[in-house]
Order: structure tokens, then C-alpha cells, then sequence
């Protein structure tokens, strides 16, 4: 993707909303018998209520679904469970806000053109979430924002070219980039923000 304007340092962004806390967690996970791979997206409960209650207000035919951390996680109540390191942070109050869940060939795709990539590159253990059975992985705001604007973006497309294309196409932008598309996408004044995303990357082809 060519540079923009959202390169510029003031999205040079070191810490997120949170500190260092972890805001997403990535989750894979048997449904009969098919894998699916779901991103959640975490917040304190009367954060992740209010926008709950923004989008679906704007938008009737929509709905984003709310649930405890412990339903989003595998292994464990909260991030606290999961995470490599101690943490004395406290979960107490805080919600999962589904994303999406990417299944069969979409989730295919992501894992090999994005996710996997995103994760090695930045020090996780992706066979985790990646292979083998159910599993969780906690995650920075940084990483996450950029899942969240891929796996919003590839939801909806069928073909594998179309796919492919969005995945690699998000995992090459930059984090201010990924920080622009996730607000847009995130707002209910912008509901057509995962659609322009598609069409920018994905247009060319027939």
C-alpha cells in the first residue's frame, strides 16, 4: 500500500488505550465439525455497552454481541489465564465485544496470509491459535487493531483470489494505517468502512 498521510508519526503509537494491557484475545475453536477462528475485542463493561448501544441505534438490521471473558477465552476466566508473563491487572467488570469468526476457507486464508505472519513477527506463539485444537491468545492493542480490520474486511468475500489479496494487503499496512481503518470501521457514523477498505485493496481484480 502506498504511504499516506497516516504514516506520519503521530500514529506512532507505543502503548494503547489501556497501557500495555491486552485488549483482544484471539480464540480457536470446534463447532461441530468445523474450526473457526473468532476475534474479540475487550473493554471495561460500560465501554463495550456504549457502543453496543451506538451501533445497533444507527443500525437495526446490526447487532454486536457481548460476552463474558470467560466465554471468549478457552483455558481459562481472563486474559490473566492465558498470558505468558505475571500480571496483577485486575478483569474485574470487563467484557469480550465479538469481532468476527472466520471460518473454512476464509479462516484458511487468514491464518496463513495473516494471522500466523502477524504473530511470528511479533514474538507470540502462533500454533496456539494456529494449529492443532481450541486454544486463546491474548494480544496487544497493536496487533489486534490490525486483525480486527482484516477479519471485518474479509467476512463477507467469497473468492479465495479476493481473499488472499485483503489478507496480504492488511498485513502490509502500517499501524496508522490499521489505527484509521479499525475507527472507521468501529463507528456507527461509518458503516461502510470494511466495504471501501475491500474495494481500495481488491478492485483491480476481475
Amino acid at each position: 500500500m502506498s504511504k499516506s498521510i497516516h504514516d506520519s508519526e503521530a500514529f506512532a503509537f507505543t502503548s494503547g488505550r489501556y497501557g500495555d494491557r491486552p485488549v483482544f484475545v484471539l480464540t480457536r475453536r470446534w463447532t461441530g465439525d468445523k474450526i473457526g477462528v473468532t476475534l474479540y475485542e475487550l473493554s471495561p463493561e460500560e465501554v463495550a455497552q456504549a457502543h453496543r448501544e451506538r451501533f445497533t441505534g444507527r443500525h437495526s438490521s446490526a447487532s454486536l454481541t457481548l460476552h463474558d471473558l470467560s466465554a471468549a477465552i478457552v483455558g481459562g476466566d481472563s486474559p490473566a489465564d492465558i498470558q505468558d508473563r505475571a500480571t496483577t491487572q485486575d478483569w474485574t467488570d470487563w467484557k469480550a465485544l465479538k469481532v468476527t469468526t472466520l471460518k473454512r476457507m476464509r479462516n484458511r486464508t487468514a491464518i496463513n496470509c495473516l494471522v500466523r505472519p502477524i504473530l511470528d513477527q511479533n514474538g507470540y506463539d502462533s500454533k496456539q491459535v494456529c494449529t492443532g485444537g481450541e486454544g486463546s491468545l491474548a494480544l496487544p492493542e497493536s496487533v489486534g487493531v490490525k486483525l480486527s480490520v482484516a477479519f471485518r474486511a474479509m467476512k463477507p468475500i467469497q473468492r479465495q483470489d479476493r481473499l488472499r489479496t485483503v489478507a496480504e494487503g492488511v498485513s502490509e499496512m502500517s499501524l496508522g494505517e490499521c489505527y484509521y481503518w479499525h475507527a472507521k470501521m468501529r463507528s456507527p457514523t461509518t458503516p461502510n468502512g470494511a466495504t471501501a477498505l475491500r474495494t481500495l485493496l481488491s478492485n483491480h481484480i476481475d
